[in-house]
């Protein structure tokens, strides 16, 4: 009985820690779509594309997967520039989608998803290029809170380990 009441405690603790890092990706990715969609409404806004508010939302909040987000912003802009009749816009717009694409992926997804699941923006990086590499679009898609799982699996048997060690 006892045995058994340590592994629902064990099972218990595992739920929790996996819903934990879940529920703080989805409010990383959140914040990160929030904030790619005000970037992007403001820059197609400032290019003068039609719809430039609208094809920012869209992409902005595409972003929540991730990469898929540039894709379409790049998608929606071109087509939105070129047939506004001046396609130097839709190249304006390409370009702003590049730089921010960058800015989104070397600063704002590190910060913002890195900080909520208490993981290094290395960790982050490192997270999406394995995982990615390992099972591709579903590697991507859950690159991130299946690298804070491992680190915090990792954390629970040094902590586990050192207890063995002390006691």
């Amino acid at each position: 009985m006892v045995e058994q009441s340590i592994s629902i405690k064990h099972a218990k603790n595992l739920f929790h820690e996996v819903y934990t890092v879940f529920a703080s990706y989805l409010s990383g990715q959140l914040l990160d779509a929030s904030v790619m969609a005000v970037l992007f409404s403001a820059a197609f806004t400032i290019v003068g594309l039609p719809h430039g508010i609208l094809i920012g939302l869209v992409s902005g909040f595409s972003n929540l997967i991730p990469y898929f987000g540039a894709v379409m912003a790049f998608f929606l802009a071109v087509l939105a520039g070129l047939f506004s009749g001046a396609p130097m816009k839709a190249v304006y717009a390409s370009v702003l989608i590049l730089l921010l694409q960058q800015v989104d992926s070397i600063f704002i997804v590190p910060k913002a998803v890195g900080q909520k699941l208490e993981l290094h923006p290395v960790l982050v990086l490192l997270s999406l290029a394995a995982f990615g590499r390992m099972f591709g679009f579903w590697g991507l898609l859950f690159a991130v809170p299946l690298g804070a799982l491992c680190k915090n699996f990792v954390l629970w048997c040094y902590r586990r380990k050192k207890s063995d060690i002390c006691q």
